[in-house]
């Protein structure tokens, strides 16, 4: 087993497509995601509404430490302001850490 840390996205569903390029361009080699429904502010310098509310996506993968970091990095830059995204990141002791990272 391995220590890899586990990224947790939740965004509006009609960026996920461009959303998961961009983690892709970063690094990360794989992903799960489900649809979902949510309500949320928006995002920080959004002009319109600053409420969120419909269908949403919840991507989950695990990378190394560097990759995460990457990846936090350019959604606090690149996403978060203008978008309903939010994201957190765990430790996750994983069993084919060769497969993710």
């Amino acid at each position: 087993m391995a220590t890899l840390r586990l990224i947790t996205i939740l965004a509006e569903a009609e960026v996920s497509d461009r959303l998961l390029r961009d983690l892709g361009a970063l690094g990360v080699r794989g992903w799960n995601l489900i649809h979902g429904e949510g309500h949320w502010n928006r995002a920080l310098d959004t002009a319109g509404p600053a409420d969120f509310d419909g269908p949403t996506v919840r991507i989950e993968t695990v990378a190394e430490e560097k990759v995460a970091e990457a990846v936090m990095a350019h959604l606090a830059a690149a996403w978060f302001p203008r978008f309903a995204v939010f994201a957190w990141v765990t430790d996750a002791e994983v069993m084919r850490p060769g497969k993710y990272a």
